[in-house]
């Protein structure tokens, strides 16, 4: 582990050096000289001239309308299937967890004509879609988890002052589901931030790319360009909310997925 981490902190130390240099002292200068130029403004023609606003725009769009969209009907069906009995509960959650057992290489050509029969194909909200249902069944299976783990003395107490199961819910439960609320929130948004095959399968139009498929034009770019500077100006800027988001909410992912997992 310690391994591992060494190498991923001095691979970013790496990236972070060589997008300080001018695309001349990268090409003419050993890989692994310390820059003594500090080309600042490689980030600033990574946002403008390589498209990187553009995509982050859509990455931020996308990631926040899926997660958002993905967590809240995970919440709402995660409820029913841990509190409130009925004969097929258990089937139903089965459904759900062996959607976590579906390959992503399986689901790609279905996902893609059912887009193109929808006239979502090479649009935002059909990835949004896509994304909000790929990470559908893993938010589930933690949310029942963390559901089961209330006491049911809290709906008992709600009954006897007269709420009834939605205002039980939306009053009484949700305010304490935060924990897991924001543990599957934080990695949904995660892996809607850096997911790369949908998106370069549903998104054909530059307008419509995401950050992660914007990288790889980049990077298509500098091989043939060999304008490295620009694309590991942009893959800093690409990594700054993931590192950001994850940094602060360590804890509460931590906290959550421990939570859910007391009572399965």
């Amino acid at each position: 582990m310690g391994t591992m981490s060494l190498s991923a902190i001095l691979a970013f130390v790496w990236i972070i050096n060589a997008s300080l240099k001018t695309n001349r002292d990268f090409i003419g200068t050993p890989p692994f000289s310390i820059t003594k130029t500090f080309s600042f403004g490689n980030y600033a023609r990574a946002w403008e001239d390589g498209g990187v606003a553009t995509f982050f725009a859509n990455s931020v769009l996308v990631a926040v309308a899926s997660t958002v969209l993905g967590v809240g009907l995970a919440v709402l069906a995660a409820y029913p299937l841990a509190r409130i009995p009925f004969r097929a509960s258990g089937l139903v959650l089965g459904i759900f967890v062996l959607g976590l057992a579906v390959p992503w290489m399986v689901t790609f050509i279905p996902l893609y004509l059912t887009l193109q029969d929808l006239g979502l194909l090479d649009s935002r909200l059909g990835l949004v879609l896509v994304y909000a249902t790929y990470n559908l069944p893993f938010n589930v299976f933690v949310m029942v988890g963390f559901t089961k783990s209330l006491p049911s003395e809290l709906e008992e107490a709600a009954a006897v002052d007269g709420a009834g199961p939605a205002r039980t819910f939306f009053s009484v439960i949700l305010p304490l589901l935060g924990p897991g609320v924001a543990s599957v929130t934080i990695i949904s948004f995660l892996n809607n931030w850096n997911e790369f095959f949908y998106a370069v399968v549903f998104i054909h139009s530059e307008g419509h790319m995401t950050l992660p498929v914007g990288l790889w034009r980049l990077s298509q770019a500098a091989e043939y360009a060999s304008n490295w500077v620009t694309l590991f100006g942009a893959m800093i800027i690409t990594s700054i909310p993931v590192l950001v988001i994850f940094s602060f909410l360590q804890r509460h992912i931590t906290a959550g997925l421990t939570a859910g997992a007391l009572k399965g």
